[in-house]
């Protein structure tokens, strides 16, 4: 088979530039590996505490139970010191963050409590700070408890209705985050990685068919060919055989590159169909390679070729960028690209959670599309090569 072996001796000189954007893709798939680390769990839970004055205009053991409360949740910090320009201190603490919240239980408010009255503790906050609000929601529950036990028992005194309060608050609660879809793609590692994938892989096969054919379209080797003992359709077979080759080990490179980076989903069933769409989006790059290669009429034009429509139609269409942050009219201009059809594709089996028909219809539809952007490039390729060889 010699075609078929020379062809893998042109691909093997122009190795060294094609593995320049496998290693692009490796590098850059190693740091957002190393910067997105797998969670140890979805039951993994913290709470963060936030920075809070407690100003309390008397000494009670239900002031003291609220301070004790709001210790387990916040940093509560001391305003002492400060009483000669409190005011100012507050409003520079809460204006510069150091503070996120100032509590204020006025005087009066045991008694208040006891007898059943409504009182208010004054709070001063950060406008539209979202960490207020579990402070909030706590002293809610404190003031709730104490009007129920009051309500239960008239009689109960200060000392016994911030034990009871306390009995009821000190009990933990137990979260249990239960994942509905433990099959599914875990985290955005496996995606963006076979999002990037299309770039390294449209710029390395379009490289290395252009240099295939640009070896074959040479008119001088067009002529010895015509004139050789070698059957067209013999050598078309080998040539074809070669690129198909060289695309399947491409592929296989890039997809294990993925699966290594991201072993966490190597498995999942979501996987097998990203694998899938890459090997269906590589038909399509294939038929891209085979129109470009017959309109390239120089070496040092592949490569220009190669980074201006691979880097184009990858910022286009959302490798680099979501698609959800592009605009209409960007995603509008994308979709005459395979890439964009690529990507969409990823997008909506990474949320995969069931694989029924019904579930898959849409994506078996973007393969469909995919598939219908190669046919149709093998058949412009075509009759640009037919021109191209009625010229000659």
């Amino acid at each position: 088979m010699p075609v078929f072996k020379l062809c893998l001796k042109i691909i093997n000189k122009n190795k060294m530039v094609m593995m320049v954007y496998i290693l692009a893709f490796v590098m850059v798939s190693f740091i957002v590996r190393s910067f997105n680390k797998p969670s140890e769990g979805l039951t993994t839970y913290s709470d963060t505490k936030v920075s809070i004055a407690i100003i309390s205009e008397e000494d009670t053991p239900l002031t003291k139970g609220i301070e004790t409360a709001l210790s387990r949740i916040a940093e509560v910090k001391s305003l002492e010191g400060y009483e000669d320009n409190l005011k100012e201190t507050i409003q520079d603490a809460l204006y510069f963050r150091a503070l996120h919240m100032v509590i204020t239980i006025p005087e009066g408010f045991t008694d208040a409590i006891l007898a059943g009255e409504p009182m208010t503790i004054k709070a001063q906050s950060v406008p539209g700070s979202v960490e207020s609000m579990q402070v909030n929601l706590l002293i809610n529950q404190y003031l709730n408890l104490a009007r129920l036990y009051v309500t239960a028992d008239e009689a109960i005194g200060a000392d016994a209705l911030a034990s009871a309060i306390a009995s009821v608050m000190d009990q933990p609660a137990e979260v249990t985050i239960i994942n509905p879809n433990p099959d599914a793609v875990q985290g955005d590692l496996m995606p963006f990685f076979f999002n990037y994938l299309a770039y390294s892989y449209m710029f390395v096969m379009i490289l290395g068919v252009s240099s295939i054919m640009l070896v074959f379209n040479r008119k001088v080797i067009k002529w010895r060919n015509a004139c050789g003992p070698m059957p067209s359709l013999n050598m078309s077979a080998q040539l074809l055989l070669a690129i198909a080759v060289f695309a399947v080990v491409v592929w296989l490179i890039l997809v294990t590159l993925c699966l290594v980076f991201d072993s966490q989903n190597a498995f999942k069933t979501n996987t097998l169909y990203f694998m899938l769409n890459a090997a269906i989006f590589g038909i399509s790059v294939l038929g891209l390679s085979f129109l470009l290669a017959n309109l390239i009429k120089g070496k040092d034009a592949s490569s220009a070729v190669a980074n201006i429509i691979t880097l184009s139609t990858c910022f286009l269409s959302g490798v680099f960028v979501p698609q959800a942050f592009l605009g209409e009219g960007v995603l509008k201009v994308a979709s005459y690209f395979p890439t964009y059809w690529y990507v969409k594709a990823n997008t909506q089996i990474a949320v995969l959670t069931r694989f029924s028909f019904a579930s898959l219809k849409e994506i078996l539809g973007i393969f469909l599309i995919e598939l219908g952007f190669a046919a149709a490039f093998i058949i412009v390729s075509l009759a640009v090569g037919k021109r191209n060889q009625l010229r000659t």
